[in-house]
């Protein structure tokens, strides 16, 4: 069989498939963690002087499918990347959902699309006409499991859907040697192995969404409690061996949530109508920003999903040098083509910096954040010393607040859309700024602080 064509057989030369790669019948949290992975992950170098003057000499991992995407995001990359870690070694990450939270702009829905991206286009094989894309593992009886396991080199989780089991019994007489297994790939516009779940209105939020509904068309032809009424399109029968993501998770109402109880620590979610809970192996990627959820984490009937949560800050930038490549690769990708001035982006870039910097008494916002970019201070001639660590510790929810990328960029649009000749300098970014600000920030104490570090 030629690599442009996908496989096409049954479970026994399926079988065979995976004698030579157990990889294959990798669970959700491997696949994705391998597939990140498999771009390539360094050590920062420590002649780099980031190490020594960002991360206080730490043994910071970089991780190449994340480089040209995002920058300054080292430590909550790394953090996403020990919960798929511990997930893909079947720890207790592999039935937690991973919750993004951070105020808008941060880059939340651009992290958590990158790594949806990740396994988009990955092969992947299952069990033909079955709604979930089960792994054809489970068609093996649980008798046979543990024969298997051992001759495969790989753990056999999880059931067959209904509809699968249905198969299985009325179309191959529960011969499931003879079943026919298929290759797919991971798409999200196809919804193959990847779902998205946006916040539903309150009066219109239908659990549906999530775990699929009943075809009341074939009633009339088939009793409520047989498979073959079963619509599983749900996000959690999409998402199935791959990612299910929950955007703005807690703008929902708690009913709506519960189908995550079961998804996490039973790995299963309820099926529609009369039917027995199903299998569900999935990442589910969620992200709020801070107010929802600390409105949710305030509510103690919320218990049982806080417990089945792994929480991962995404604050704001506050490396200078690392906001600058932001709005660089933003503007290079975009249209405009005007001449932008030197120091330009590195004041626009300042201005949000210092936006979300928090005040100390160990010196001024100016020289802090000179500090946070790596650079020495040189006061009355000498090189003056303030641990970056103890700045960092005093505001551990440094970066929470302030000015987002967002804003910057409208307003470095904005001045590009106003420049009569082409060309934008430092001052029509400033004025730009300060116009957007004066218009759109409603904050008193927070304008004041914009007029000040102005």
């Amino acid at each position: 069989m030629s690599k442009s064509e996908k496989f096409n057989g049954n479970f026994l030369e399926y079988l065979e498939l995976l004698e030579s790669d157990p990889d294959i019948a990798q669970h959700a949290h491997k696949r994705l963690y391998k597939a990140i992975c498999d771009h390539g992950i360094e050590k920062m170098e420590d002649s780099d002087p980031r190490k020594r003057n960002i991360f206080n000499s730490e043994n910071i991992k970089k991780y190449k499918y994340f480089d040209k995407e995002f920058f300054g995001m080292e430590n909550v990359i790394e953090k996403v990347m020990k919960y798929l870690k511990g997930g893909s070694l079947r720890g207790e990450e592999s039935r937690q959902v991973l919750l993004l939270m951070g105020p808008v702009g941060a880059g939340k829905s651009a992290l958590t699309e990158h790594i949806k991206k990740a396994i988009d286009g990955l092969p992947y094989y299952h069990i033909k006409n079955d709604p979930q894309r089960g792994e054809p593992l489970q068609l093996l009886p649980r008798a046979l499991r543990e024969n298997f396991e051992e001759m495969l080199k790989t753990k056999i989780d999880g059931d067959l859907s209904p509809v699968a089991r249905h198969l299985l019994l009325e179309e191959y007489g529960g011969k499931y040697e003879d079943v026919e297994i298929v290759e797919s790939t991971f798409s999200q516009r196809g919804r193959r192995g990847i779902a998205s779940v946006p916040p539903m209105d309150a009066n219109s939020q239908d659990v549906s969404v999530l775990i699929g509904s009943e075809d009341i068309s074939k009633l009339d032809k088939y009793s409520e409690d047989d498979p073959r009424v079963l619509n599983l399109t749900g996000a959690f029968n999409v998402g199935n061996r791959g990612i299910v993501e929950l955007i703005d998770v807690f703008k929902n109402e708690i009913e709506f949530l519960h189908t995550i109880i079961t998804a996490t620590q039973e790995k299963r979610v309820p099926a529609p109508g009369k039917h027995d809970m199903v299998f569900f192996d999935g990442v589910i990627l969620a992200h709020c920003n801070e107010s929802e959820w600390n409105r949710f984490k305030s509510e103690h009937t919320n218990e049982a999903i806080l417990d089945r949560v792994v929480k991962i800050n995404v604050p704001y930038i506050l490396e200078l040098a690392q906001e600058q490549k932001i709005y660089e690769k933003i503007l290079n990708r975009s249209d405009f083509n005007a001449h932008i001035a030197p120091h330009t982006i590195k004041v626009a870039s300042m201005f949000s910096v210092m936006s979300r910097l928090k005040s100390t008494g160990k010196c001024d916002l100016l020289t802090k954040m000179k500090i946070y970019n790596g650079e020495e201070v040189i006061e009355k001639g000498r090189v003056k010393k303030i641990d970056i660590k103890d700045l960092k510790e005093e505001h551990r929810d440094e970066g929470m607040k302030g000015i987002s990328t967002r804003f910057i960029m409208k307003a470095i649009d904005h001045a590009l859309c106003d420049s009569d000749n082409d060309c934008i300098t430092p001052i029509g970014v400033m004025k730009s700024l300060t116009r957007m600000v004066k218009e759109q920030i409603i904050e008193e104490d927070f304008r004041e602080k914009i007029g000040r570090a102005h």
